[in-house]
């Protein structure tokens, strides 16, 4: 067996290790490819991709996101082995903060290598139809003059400077703005389309216009009115995944996260 780096031709075989209740990796890996601040790696044998992940990269924090191990070869302890290959591969001084979003499966596997739960993640697929809503008048498109305010709350809500990776996403944002102060963004062309807000108002207005547009929703545990809502609008809970740290914890608000990014960034 032998670690290298996972390159575009490796699209082709992502099939063979799709697990069925996750986001579709193939734009995942395509991002992590192109992008300077991802670093991801597959695990071969005999020439054939046998278990895959990356790391992603921000100011002085790191995540650890879709580790996946071919479903012929697990329990093999290879999930153990490819967690450790991208821990060896992070400078430890710089990110003093390693993060990931561990499934049931992958929790145990984490945990022997020092990871601590921070917190719950609860899971939700639309299950009922609901009345479409009115957008608020309060939504835009983003503008590049919404930009330091932008990565000012994701900073705030997060606890994580992710500027290089955030902005690379901002030309399909939405923003909720109080004159001109944004209280809130939403980005659906991001992983699983992450609403940020800082308070209520904004970030139910913006579930209301992501729930017409997604039918799952990933919610940490913390923000009960977001659940509560996605509750009442169709969505039940099908399973739930931890929060993982390993280092240094960062000072984030889960009730201003109305949409994570499971699997990818938190």
């Amino acid at each position: 067996m032998d670690f290298s780096r996972f390159e575009l031709p490796d699209l082709l075989n992502l099939a063979e290790l799709q697990p069925p209740d996750w986001g579709d990796l193939m734009p995942r890996f395509a991002y992590f490819i192109r992008s300077k601040y991802c670093e991801p790696i597959k695990l071969s044998e005999n020439g054939r991709m046998i278990g895959i992940g990356s790391s992603m990269y921000h100011q002085d924090s790191a995540w650890l996101a879709c580790i996946v191990v071919h479903p012929d070869h697990r329990s093999k302890g290879l999930g153990s082995i490819l967690t450790q290959k991208l821990l060896d591969n992070i400078d430890r001084e710089r990110y003093c903060t390693i993060y990931l979003d561990a499934t049931d499966f992958g929790f145990p596997v984490y945990k022997k290598l020092g990871f601590e739960v921070e917190a719950e993640y609860i899971h939700l697929n639309k299950q009922l139809d609901s009345e479409p809503y009115a957008i608020s008048k309060s939504i835009f498109p983003f503008r590049d003059a919404f930009t330091d305010s932008l990565l000012k709350l994701d900073e705030e809500i997060s606890g994580e400077n992710r500027k290089g990776i955030l902005t690379d996403f901002f030309e399909s944002a939405l923003v909720y703005l109080v004159g001109e102060e944004v209280q809130g963004f939403y980005i659906p062309g991001w992983g699983d389309g992450p609403v940020v807000a800082k308070n209520n108002e904004a970030g139910l207005e913006l579930l209301k216009l992501r729930i017409q547009e997604k039918t799952s929703a990933v919610i940490p545990a913390a923000n009960q009115k977001a659940l509560e809502f996605l509750e009442n609008h169709g969505f039940k809970t099908y399973k739930t995944s931890r929060r993982m740290l390993l280092g240094q914890p960062k000072n984030w608000k889960p009730t201003g996260s109305y949409n994570w990014i499971s699997g990818q960034l938190g």
